[in-house]
This record gives structure tokens, C-alpha cells and sequence, in this order.
């Protein structure tokens, strides 16, 4: 019966081609708890912040959240954790996080597979960061009251890059700088004395202004929107101090001091508070008040045969104290009042014939601690000497260096780095025994270092007369990762430049 189908009884030799249906990705609609997070932080802090992505609509394919940050000064922190149709996205500044204000975004996706090639359509939004992380002024010598050189921030070298220089007539001996400005004195060829406030963007000058005849003056410092420096033309009794807007650079007021023929110091701001090094016959520390423009009090810290500081010091100053070296002596006064608390005598001073006019260019450094480091004698800009720690409550030195070191010291994590004198090599120093815990070499081909040291989270920046190095503080072995083919006096700014001051003007280095 079969074979009488007539049709031999097989399969269909055109079977039906079987079609598998293409898989359709759902549309997957995403909405942000919020569209931007502004983030303020200041220098050496960090921040929580992050948002919640929510979707409608269903899908049989896995559901995966991709997450890609648009900034190294902040990041992801874990996975996006999901909840129901939602997932909550965690994001933290990154440690030390260069300074300065951007905006950036963040992309959030859904994709079916963790590598994203197939992406839900309608997820893909948009978080803004606006990021504005404030670092500290370079206020006065070495940064700040303490004068430790220290910039609490991380940065990449292979992003360092050449700004901008600004050239002189005369030397400049250093600046200080704020958001958005930098400032620095120099005499000018007719005698005239200024100070000058440039942009740190493009290096183009925003004011000057006319402190009068002059030839002696010190670096500027700044703080609280002012800036203010040491500036005389002949010895006084009551040599002028002017106090300038560090906006515009208009006189606000003034105070004064006593003073022959010297280069001041960088005077130390501490809040609104003032005080510096000066005196007819040296020797005398000035408390102050710069939003006033009035003198607090005025101390002569001489003390018979035990030697003079003329010019050049930075005094040191924290909450309690203000710390002033005489050579002979470390001597602490009350910030308050000025009156002497303490003199710490200095057994390895050997300047003792001098009738008065003694120099020592740089200041204590305060550890936070109570221990100070100076330098055994007077000195001179450039004058290699052993260094010296005291205690603040002691009654001689807790120690002395067996070499002698050149600049100004800077201070991290309880460590001094010090430029030994003649070498290429920066010693580092434990500041409680002053035994040498470690060195960095930088290379004999380097010639001698001179300059003052700044440390950062990640790098040491140190000079030559003709060079500035970077050396990463981070490799096993650290080591010179970055040159600039100039060398003098060093500054890092609010703005992330590094900026060089060298006999015939400024030149600037941006870091990130």
C-alpha cells in the first residue's frame, strides 16, 4: 500500500530551511540620581562621592554595568554593586591629588557581557565631576611657616611640560605664589625697587607696583589676599613695609622696621599674623599684624658674645611659638606676646667675631614635632655647612650632622633630605637621631647641587646652578626621571607649576 503512494516512501529531498529567529536587545532606559557632583577637597585630603543608575525594561541577556572615568584625579571604587534594576557606582578622589579646578566626565553603560561589545540601548548617560582640589599657597621661605618644602600632591613626570619664562633685568631670589598669581621683587635698572604679580596661565604680568628706591629686599611671601615684602634703599629706624592686595597690588597699608643696608627675609604669615627678622644692629624678631597694619610687639633677642643675624632669615613660626636662630643660640618666643621662653645655646658656633652684621640665609625647620633643624653658623647663600637639630624643651642640641650640606632642607614623613655639599647627592636624614637613613645619588655628572629641595607625594625636585631634576620617590631605586635645562631657586604653585628662579628671570613647568 506504501509503494502505492506512488512517491518511493522518502524524505523530501527540499526540506524546509529552519530559520533561527535573530536575538533583538532590549532597549534599556537609564536615568542618574544625579547628572554632576561638585567636589571640593583640600591638599592632601580625599573625598567620597558617586551616583545611582537606574533602568526600566527587561531583558533575557545578563544585564552588566560598565563604568569609564575620565579623570586620574579620582576613580572607581570596586564594582558597580546592583540593586533590583538599580546600581549604586562608587567614586573616590585619588591619594594626593594634583591641585587645581576642571570638570570631567564619567560614562555609565549597560552591556550584556563585561567586554561591552553589545551595548543596551538607551543606557549609555553622562556624571559630570567638577573637581576642585585647593592646594596651600607657597607662602613664604620653603612654603610654608614651618618652612618643611612639602606638597602634600602625586604627579606623573611623563606630563611634565615647558610653560612659560619671564625674563629680568636683575636677579630674582624667589616668590610666592596663590591661585592664581605669583609674585616676586626685583630692582630695576633706575634704582627703583618692585613687585610684580604675573599669571600663572600664560606668564603675562598682571600688575606692578612701586615700592620706592631700593637695592636690599627680600623674596615676597603671601597669604589671606596679601602680599609683602622687606625693602629698603638706606638704614632707618622705621624702613617701610609695605602691605599690597595680591589682587590688583594697591597699598593697604604699611608697617615698619628697623634696618641698615640689609636684605630681609622672607617674613613668615601665620593667618592674618606677620613676623619677621630685622633690626638696626640685627638681632631683633617683630611680631605683626597684616590685616591691621599694626605692630604686636618688637623683641631684641641679643644676647652678649653670642653672635648676630643682620639679614636673610625666615623665623619660623607655629600656634604656640616663634623660632629665631642667632648663631649662638636657638631662640623661641611667644607668638603671642614675643616674649623669650627659651634659648637652646648652640655649642658649634664659631662666628664670634663679628661686631654685628651676621647673615644666615634660610630659616629653622619645624617637624611638628618640637625638634628644629638650622645649620651650625651663620651662613651664606650658598655656604656648605653641618646642620643641627634642637628639641624644643632641651637645653643643647639633640645632634649634629658629620657632613655639610648646601640649600635649604625640606622635610616628609619625619625624614630630612638635605643636599650634601660638592656632590650630587641628597642625604636623608632621620630627624629625631640625624642618622643618615639613606641617600639619593643623582649622578656625578650632575655637578653640585645648590639649590633649596622641594618633596612632593611622588617626586624630589632639586637644582644645580644650571639644571633642575626630578627624581621619583616612588621607584625602588629612585632615580632622575625628568630635566630642566635651567637651575636656581625653587617654587611649586597652587597651579601645578614648578617655577625656577634663576639670575635673569622665571621660567615655569607645568606638573600633573
Amino acid at each position: 500500500m506504501l509503494s502505492a503512494c506512488g512517491g518511493g516512501g522518502g524524505s523530501d529531498p527540499n526540506p524546509p530551511v529552519q530559520v533561527t529567529p535573530p536575538i533583538t536587545t532590549a532597549t534599556l532606559p537609564v536615568t542618574l540620581s544625579a547628572a554632576a557632583a561638585d567636589v571640593t577637597i583640600a591638599e592632601g585630603e580625599s573625598s567620597d562621592f558617586g551616583f545611582t543608575a537606574t533602568y526600566s525594561g527587561t531583558s533575557t541577556q545578563p544585564i552588566v554595568a560598565d563604568v569609564t572615568v575620565g579623570s586620574d584625579r579620582y576613580q572607581l571604587v570596586g564594582t558597580p554593586t546592583a540593586s533590583g534594576s538599580s546600581f549604586n557606582v562608587a567614586l573616590r578622589t585619588a591619594a594626593l591629588a594634583p591641585g587645581g579646578k576642571n570638570s570631567t566626565s564619567v560614562t555609565f553603560r549597560l552591556c550584556t557581557s563585561a567586554n561591552c561589545t553589545t551595548v543596551y540601548p538607551g543606557s549609555t548617560q553622562t556624571f559630570t565631576v567638577n573637581l576642585d582640589v585647593q592646594m596651600k599657597d607657597w607662602s613664604t621661605l620653603q612654603r610654608d611657616a614651618g618652612h618643611t618644602g612639602y606638597v602634600a600632591v602625586n604627579y606623573n613626570s611623563s606630563k611634565f611640560a615647558e610653560a612659560w619664562n619671564v625674563p629680568t633685568a636683575l636677579s630674582v631670589k624667589g616668590v610666592a605664589a596663590r591661585r592664581g598669581g605669583i609674585f616676586y621683587n626685583t630692582s630695576l635698572p633706575n634704582g627703583r625697587l618692585v613687585t610684580r604679580a604675573i599669571n600663572p596661565a600664560t606668564g603675562a604680568q598682571l600688575w606692578e607696583t612701586d615700592l620706592g628706591a631700593g637695592s636690599y629686599f627680600s623674596p615676597p611671601s603671601t597669604a589671606n589676599g596679601r602680599v609683602i615684602s622687606m625693602g629698603m634703599d638706606i638704614s632707618s629706624g622705621a624702613v617701610p613695609m609695605s602691605i599690597l592686595r595680591a589682587s590688583d597690588g594697591g597699598v593697604q597699608g604699611a608697617l615698619s622696621y628697623a634696618s641698615q643696608f640689609s636684605n630681609g627675609g622672607s617674613p613668615t604669615p601665620f593667618g592674618d599674623d606677620l613676623y619677621f627678622q630685622a633690626g638696626y644692629y640685627g638681632n631683633e624678631v617683630y611680631g605683626a599684624n597684616a590685616a591691621a597694619g599694626t605692630q604686636s610687639w618688637r623683641t631684641d633677642a641679643t644676647q652678649a658674645v653670642r653672635g648676630y643675624v643682620q639679614e636673610g632669615q625666615s623665623v619660623a613660626v607655629d600656634n604656640s611659638s616663634v623660632y629665631f636662630f642667632g648663631g649662638g643660640d636657638l631662640t623661641i618666643l611667644s607668638r603671642a606676646t614675643g616674649a623669650i621662653t627659651r634659648r637652646i645655646p648652640n655649642p658649634h658656633f664659631t662666628m664670634f667675631g663679628l661686631s654685628y652684621f651676621g647673615v644666615y640665609y634660610g630659616g629653622p625647620l619645624l617637624d611638628g614635632n618640637g625638634r628644629i633643624v638650622t645649620f651650625t653658623d651663620n651662613k651664606g647663600p650658598e655656604q656648605p655647612l653641618p646642620l643641627a637639630a634642637f628639641q624644643s624643651t632641651g637645653t643643647a642640641p639633640l645632634w649634629r650632622s658629620s657632613a655639610s650640606y648646601v640649600g635649604d632642607p625640606a622635610l616628609r614623613d619625619g625624614k630630612l633630605y638635605a643636599a650634601r655639599a660638592g656632590t650630587a647627592i641628597v642625604d636623608i636624614l632621620d630627624m629625631a637621631t640625624g642618622a643618615v637613613t639613606g641617600s639619593i645619588n643623582l649622578g656625578a655628572d650632575k655637578g653640585g647641587l645648590s639649590s633649596n629641595i622641594v618633596l612632593t607625594g611622588s617626586h624630589m625636585f632639586v637644582a644645580t646652578d644650571t639644571a633642575t631634576y626630578a627624581v621619583d620617590l616612588k621607584a625602588t631605586t629612585p632615580a632622575v626621571v625628568w630635566t630642566a635645562p635651567r637651575g636656581g631657586r625653587l617654587a611649586i604653585t597652587p597651579d601645578n607649576l614648578l617655577v625656577v628662579t634663576t639670575n635673569n628671570g622665571l621660567f615655569a613647568y607645568r606638573l600633573a
